[in-house]
């Protein structure tokens, strides 16, 4: 029996199945994913609520994730499962990513994920099935840094989770991008970039990721073997979001400047380091950030054997993290 391909068949299917999954949907474990819209600076968000069916108010959690990341990629595996722990999660597509207004597009800027973090926070306080003093932040490699800055600024904040973070700090970047000449020449072009945007308006791109070269964002080949299938998803993969190979070339002058060891030694709420023997950044910058926060309520979790991109979508991992960022903020709260 001969089988025919219907493409368009396909593709109708698989948009059906996208849009149950991100609109007002019932799910099966007693929680429930609803697309939402705030205001960051007078310009729309996209995100996803994930909650559960109880109506009492419940401890809500900000999760935050990779570098030029969107909400179907990392945050909504973090978002859903605190959801069946009982909290109120809320990830996003930061502004320029994926569904969320902001120009220049795929422009990676801290101080804007920081003011969309505390443009969420606004959205959840004003929720009935919110406790306004039970609000978290968890932020996912990239997005630790940006999350220490807000839990140090922000007094809504009550605590913070960091998982498998890659801490600004010029050492793990010289070592993320191969080596001090490489690190400069990224910084000199940033700022060249920079500053022709601001007086031109012209934006420059580089890649996140590439096979070959030194130029783009994120050099290492794992990290491209990773996001390589995201860049190539086939029509049907729209649950994958609006994920894009390019990140503006100013990006990097403010990456390539941010202390998160400057940041760390100022946080001093309730915080939770979790993070992989071979995450990136390793050990070594990790334990330099946890020892520096002098918060007296602290933990930290070293997962031995464990992969940076583990905690991006490994179930067993990512349930582990979610069962220790649970045990420790309802300790807190």
């Amino acid at each position: 029996m001969k089988i025919l391909f219907n493409y368009s068949m396909v593709v109708a299917i698989a948009t059906t199945i996208f849009s149950c999954n991100h609109q007002n949907n019932k799910m099966t474990n007693n929680f429930t994913t609803k697309k939402i819209n705030f205001k960051s600076n007078n310009q729309n968000v996209v995100g996803l609520l994930c909650n559960n069916e109880t109506k009492e108010k419940k401890p809500a959690v900000v999760v935050l994730g990779p570098i030029c990341s969107v909400k179907e990629q990392s945050p909504v595996q973090y978002a859903t499962r605190l959801a069946e722990k009982g909290f109120v999660a809320l990830c996003f597509d930061a502004r320029g990513y994926g569904e969320s207004e902001g120009q220049p597009r795929q422009f990676e800027s801290l101080k804007n994920k920081e003011q969309d973090v505390k443009a969420a926070i606004d959205y959840l306080i004003s929720r009935k099935d919110v406790d306004t003093n039970k609000i978290s932040l968890i932020g996912i490699c990239n997005g630790t840094n940006e999350m220490m800055q807000v839990s140090i600024e922000d007094d809504r904040v009550k605590a913070t989770a960091l998982i498998s973070g890659n801490y600004l700090i010029k050492e793990n970047m010289v070592h993320l991008l191969g080596n001090e000449t490489i690190w400069k020449k990224h910084l000199d072009n940033a700022n060249l970039a920079k500053e022709r945007f601001e007086k031109t308006g012209k934006v420059d791109y580089i890649k996140i990721v590439d096979s070959i070269g030194s130029s783009q964002l994120l050099p290492p080949l794992p990290i491209y073997d990773w996001y390589h299938p995201w860049e190539n998803k086939a029509p049907y993969f729209g649950y994958r979001g609006g994920w894009q190979n390019k990140v503006t070339a100013m990006s990097e002058a403010e990456t390539l400047t941010f202390d998160a060891l400057a940041v760390a030694k100022k946080i001093t709420k309730p915080t939770l380091v979790i993070h992989g023997e071979m995450s990136d950044g390793g050990y070594e910058f990790a334990k330099q950030v946890f020892n520096s926060i002098p918060a007296e309520n602290k933990k930290s979790v070293w997962i031995n054997k464990t992969v940076h991109f583990q905690f991006y979508d490994d179930p067993i991992i990512i349930g582990r993290s979610v069962d220790e960022v649970s045990s420790f903020l309802h300790s807190i709260n």
